[in-house]
């Protein structure tokens, strides 16, 4: 298992009873919120399936299926994903897949094809799985990884069996972060990351907890008017997943949980609770109200064609002004 990520083997060792059983499903919807693994999930299971020798729960990783797998040149194995040009998984893409998941078997063990995110998949390119999916060919395996289950169409997700991987319990997800992060606050990276083992190590590789404390002293800073909405916006835009204005959402929850309760204990971002209590002593409730709302109307949009430097300067403008 890819960083060996404990809390997954119980739902491989559950595929790997189905396999044995011959009851494994032609369609697995592997779902749960980003960072728990779904990904090395679902890379695991595929090994063990195009595997010619199984050793229990296990790949035998010594087969040429497996060393073909290892080398990522495995001819039964495909990995469907946007492209680098593109948010969605595109309808050429999913009939490729198509004719390939109809040649014939190269080893014993299965064909195996990954999409993910496959909430990604563009209306004609889910339409044209819909079909692979209602007619199924031996010994194949599609795996469809997804955290937002809720974007795909009924008829896909009515094909398919779901596998639901959640967050593990707060102890081993502690143990296993403090085992690949050296540093500070373990804690509170995972806290943030509503326990998300991965999702909270890459908020420590990205050194998080600086970039929340530049971009809510710019928030700060905005209210006060001592910086310019434009230049924030600038380079809020650079963002990767928008994380700027993810993050503003999180604290206007956080300053209307302060300001209607009073209390600090249902704070989520303890990183910033001491800097969070005076600002919302502060905020009137209908503007934060007004704000959050604003955030979160815009940030439905994201993947549209809408100019994401517009979009936040929307936000930014609209909060310095408030």
């Amino acid at each position: 298992m890819p960083q060996s990520l404990d809390w997954l083997d119980g739902h491989l060792a559950h595929c790997a009873d189905l396999l044995r059983q011959e009851r494994m499903p032609h369609a697995l919807l592997v779902t749960g919120p980003t960072g728990v693994g779904k990904s090395a999930f679902a890379r695991s299971l595929a090994a063990l399936l195009v595997c010619d020798e199984p050793a229990g729960d296990t790949p035998c990783n010594q087969c040429s299926a497996c060393r073909l797998f290892a080398a990522g040149t495995h001819p039964d194995y495909f990995y469907v994903s946007p492209g680098d040009d593109s948010s969605v998984i595109k309808i050429d893409q999913v009939r490729r897949l198509g004719e390939g998941l109809a040649l014939s078997h190269h080893g014993a063990g299965y064909k195996v094809a990954v999409l993910e995110p496959a909430d990604t998949l563009n209306i004609n390119a889910a339409n044209s799985l819909l079909k692979t999916l209602e007619e199924p060919a031996d010994k194949t395996v599609l795996i469809l990884v997804t955290a937002q289950p809720g974007r795909l169409t009924a008829t896909i997700r009515s094909r398919c069996r779901q596998l639901g991987i959640g967050v593990p319990a707060e102890s081993d997800a502690l143990k296993w972060l403090q085992g690949q992060y050296k540093g500070s606050q373990p804690e509170v990276l995972l806290r943030l990351a509503h326990g998300a083992p991965l999702r909270a190590l890459r908020l420590a590789e990205d050194n998080a907890l600086e970039g929340r404390r530049a971009r809510f002293e710019a928030l700060v800073g905005l209210r006060e008017g001592r910086t310019d909405a434009i230049a924030v916006a600038q380079a809020w835009a650079k963002d990767e997943d928008l994380k700027g204005l993810r993050w503003m959402r999180g604290w206007l929850m956080d300053l209307l949980r302060l300001r209607l309760t009073g209390s600090q204990e249902t704070v989520h971002s303890i990183d910033l609770v001491e800097q969070l209590v005076p600002l919302a002593q502060r905020l009137d409730s209908r503007v934060m109200f007004d704000q959050l709302d604003r955030l979160n109307r815009l940030l439905r949009l994201e993947n549209t064609s809408l100019n994401r430097q517009l979009m936040t300067e929307d936000v930014l403008l609209a909060w310095a002004g408030s």
